[in-house]
């Protein structure tokens, strides 16, 4: 299921067929013109909410220094590995 209300997809979708169909009947520099021009798409996010969690310090130790190997703060790279296990659950969930 989208994250986008349906409303905007259907918007989105239909903007994105008059994009092709104007770009095929355009000359490179006419489509860079429009694409100058073209208001970019920002989805609303709900705001995250603050979890607090008891760790091994072991766990956070090795957790920073593979955050700071791929640049990346350590909170947020708990974030993505938790959001990727609940969407591999979520797909294992619905299959059943």
């Amino acid at each position: 299921m989208s994250r986008l209300p349906k409303e905007i997809r259907n918007r989105l979708k239909k903007e994105g067929k008059l994009w092709d169909n104007t770009i095929a009947r355009e000359d490179a520099e006419q489509v860079q013109k429009l694409l100058d021009v073209a208001e970019s798409f920002k989805a609303p996010r709900p705001a995250r909410q603050p979890v607090s969690l008891r760790m091994d310090p072991f766990d956070i130790s090795m957790i920073k220094r593979l955050a700071r190997k791929k640049g990346i703060p350590h909170s947020q790279l708990i974030v993505l590995w938790l959001h990727e296990r609940v969407e591999q659950e979520k797909k294992e969930f619905v299959s059943k």
